[in-house]
């Protein structure tokens, strides 16, 4: 069940997307409040941090209702919940079952695992070994050298596209944030992207390469799944991380594709969605019934 097409409620500068009323009645919870960044596209999430929980939430058949909160509003909105110091990221949930409220992807689908044990388990001991040892493996940037320094100018080359999809407010701010952080290589790579189509292409053709490593890393994972293999003594078959249901890994994974797909045109889409052998972009399309908006 989608919110789309649902009449948005203001209030200050966030977006209430209310649920609607079968979904609470059908569950007899009230609809936990999903704090989400927003994107260009009316009702569409921006980030992959928090299209885990989105994910987390969908597979978990639990009623819910979006917030959408500009960048430059998030620090206000965590400290008026009592988030006492930085980093103060999204996403963030508020629960009215239980009255709390919980920061950040990982740390809300354990909660939600403690508090709703009657619904999929996404971080059992399993998926929480495999997160760990994916940490650093799967991660941009990882390892060392010339290929560590390409992957991280492959993920700011990404992040820097990724940020066209974002509102005004929202996207001056991430740029001007970025760059106190990065300094001149988010303002040259920043440049060069903006500097024309053949430029663009070039540096997301330079990206997809230098990020080809990785995503091999992470296609291993499910080939493996999908010709069986063993985890804990358990022979393993299916689709996902751990075989057939998914897990937040498959939610992590799946919402960096989504991202870097989002800000791509229709030939470097398919590029990526034919790297080994569409194995990843297949995951994005069996978690899209769980993927609620």
């Amino acid at each position: 069940m989608t919110h789309q097409g649902l009449v948005a409620v203001y209030i200050g500068t966030w977006k209430i997307d209310p649920a609607p009323n079968h979904l609470m009645s059908s569950t007899g919870l009230k609809p936990i409040i999903l704090y989400d960044i927003p994107s260009i596209v009316p009702g569409r999430p921006w980030s992959p941090n928090t299209m885990k929980t989105r994910y987390c939430l969908g597979c978990k058949q639990l009623p819910f209702t979006t917030v959408w909160v500009e960048f430059p509003d998030i620090a206000g909105l965590l400290q008026s919940k009592g988030i006492p110091q930085p980093p103060y990221t999204l996403p963030a949930i508020e629960d009215p079952n239980t009255g709390t409220f919980v920061v950040d992807s990982l740390a809300i689908a354990t909660y939600l695992d403690e508090t709703y044990p009657e619904t999929l388990k996404v971080l059992s001991p399993g998926a929480r070994a495999l997160l760990e040892k994916a940490g650093d493996e799967f991660s941009f940037g990882s390892g060392g050298g010339a290929q560590a320094n390409a992957s991280m100018r492959a993920r700011i080359v990404f992040l820097i596209l990724a940020a066209e999809r974002l509102n005004p407010v929202s996207k001056a701010y991430y740029h001007r944030t970025r760059e106190a952080r990065l300094g001149e290589l988010w303002t040259t790579l920043r440049d060069a992207c903006a500097a024309g189509p053949e430029a663009r292409a070039e540096q997301v053709r330079q990206g997809i390469e230098a990020m080809r490593g990785v995503w091999r890393k992470v296609a291993a994972v499910y080939e493996r799944t999908e010709h069986g293999s063993e985890l804990e003594g358990k022979t393993l078959g299916g689709s996902y991380a751990l075989g057939d249901v998914p897990c937040f890994l498959d939610f992590a994974i799946a919402g960096r594709i989504k991202c870097v797909l989002d800000g791509l045109v229709p030939s470097e889409v398919e590029t990526v969605t034919n790297m080994e052998g569409g194995r990843l972009t297949r995951l994005v399309e069996s978690l899209e019934e769980y993927y609620k908006y």
